[in-house]
């Protein structure tokens, strides 16, 4: 599930998000949508996992937080966007790590900003991201765009043996 940051207004100051700005009816909303979500769930196993995008706002996070209170919320940890935001998310990932159920896994830069790259072309240390879904014991999906990138990740894969038996290399 990805967060809308929603509308803003133009100040000629400032731009002001209408989100922030009326957070009580935001959270509202998600109060309704977390009620509605736990009862179409119910007993079953399903969960919504919240996915980092472009940089969650403060009012995001404190919306995702209490989408995290419920057991049928958990994060999904796009490790490229994550990089090509310039790792702004990590420190509220973190914080949350015991929520961690999926994570997209592509390689990307910070500068310039790209993602969804196959694993090997860009900035991203790897072995740490995918030991933590291994530690998370967490669903990954790798994230590529084209059939070559696509193969170029699975043969990173295959070539680091450390990851040829772990969720990741399974998904």
């Amino acid at each position: 599930m990805h967060m809308h940051h929603g509308i803003y207004i133009t100040l000629p100051d400032r731009k002001v998000q209408m989100y922030d700005r009326d957070f009580d009816t935001y959270l509202q909303s998600f109060a309704v949508f977390r009620s509605r979500c736990e009862e179409w769930i119910g007993d079953s196993d399903l969960r919504i996992a919240v996915e980092n995008t472009d940089g969650f706002r403060g009012y995001e996070q404190k919306a995702i937080e209490f989408l995290l209170e419920s057991p049928k919320f958990g994060l999904t940890w796009d490790i490229g966007h994550s990089k090509a935001t310039r790792e702004q998310d990590v420190p509220f990932i973190r914080s949350h790590q015991d929520r961690l159920i999926h994570f997209h896994i592509h390689d990307g830069t910070e500068t310039p900003p790209r993602n969804h790259l196959a694993l090997g072309d860009g900035e991203i240390d790897l072995k740490e991201r995918l030991r933590l879904a291994e530690k998370r014991n967490a669903r990954c999906v790798l994230e590529t765009k084209t059939v070559a990138a696509l193969k170029k990740s699975v043969q990173w894969l295959r070539d680091n043996p450390d990851f040829q038996r772990n969720s990741c290399a399974d998904s």
